[in-house]
């Protein structure tokens, strides 16, 4: 809501929501804590880096090389990683874009979801914020895009055919498989908004079952990288990793996660209005 209209400024709230959360981090109870850390904002905006970690179990850190033992952590130490947000208001709207990163399979979006919506619920009780996921395939200026490669994956499998043809030394060992294929010619598997439907429940290629498949679709002068379908909230999620700087630490720089992030949101608000 605009800020004449409903309870409040929604953009002020979320920026306020974000100081608090900095001072006092978010607690799921179940071993998950975020806390914010919020950068300067820009117009009608509020970004900055969530610090996600998991706690509630032991565990020892030690030099991968030399075996040598750098730190106990106990079971009220969280592992804590970056993650980065952006909250953007379109001015004289009645809607907002969020973006936020996940990071090798970890995510807050549940519990940022959860503190905004129960934050404005307490303030506000005749009112209720919401937050859904906007999918790129509903999106003209993904979903009309076709569709020239796809890439199939599946995680932490020990399925029969990779071992048979690679004969790993550990007979215990995982593997992540990827199988790309990609159109010949002029061709193409159809449009995005149209390959969830066309894969379905189809995941399986000889003796291989994947878990997940990605497309590729060239917007602009780059291709992006979607989730069609996915284990749990893989779907539908833009993958950045090939578009972002990363730091010492191989995580995105704020920079460049937030350039990125800034470009998908101006274009998702170019087909919202």
């Amino acid at each position: 809501m605009t800020s004449d209209k409903g309870p409040a400024d929604i953009l002020h709230f979320i920026r306020n929501c974000c100081s608090a959360f900095s001072k006092k981090p978010l607690d799921d109870g179940e071993a998950k804590i975020v806390r914010f850390e919020p950068s300067a904002d820009f117009k009608n905006s509020a970004h900055g880096v969530l610090r996600y970690g998991k706690y509630g179990y032991g565990s020892q850190v030690e030099d991968k090389n030399s075996g040598v033992l750098e730190h106990t952590r106990t079971v009220d130490q969280a592992d804590m990683i970056p993650l980065y947000y952006r909250f953007w208001l379109a001015e004289g709207k009645s809607y907002g874009l969020v973006g936020l990163q996940s990071f090798g399979g970890l995510s807050c979006v549940d519990i940022v979801n959860r503190a905004l919506v129960n934050a404005h619920k307490m303030m506000h009780k005749d009112w209720q914020l919401t937050m859904t996921k906007v999918m790129p395939n509903d999106v003209a200026i993904y979903g009309n895009k076709p569709v020239r490669s796809i890439k199939l994956v599946t995680k932490n499998t020990d399925q029969n055919i990779v071992e048979r043809a690679l004969r790993p030394s550990d007979a215990d060992t995982k593997m992540d498989v990827e199988l790309f294929l990609r159109a010949r010619g002029k061709g193409s598997f159809g449009k995005l908004k149209d390959l969830s439907d066309k894969i379905g429940g189809h995941m399986e290629i000889g003796d291989m079952e994947f878990s997940g498949a990605y497309a590729n679709v060239k917007v602009g002068s780059s291709f992006k990288k979607i989730g069609v379908v996915g284990v749990a909230s893989t779907a539908g999620v833009i993958d950045l990793t090939e578009d972002v700087v990363l730091d010492a630490n191989n995580h995105p720089t704020l920079k460049s996660v937030s350039d990125e992030t800034t470009r998908h949101i101006v274009d998702f608000a170019k087909m919202l209005g």
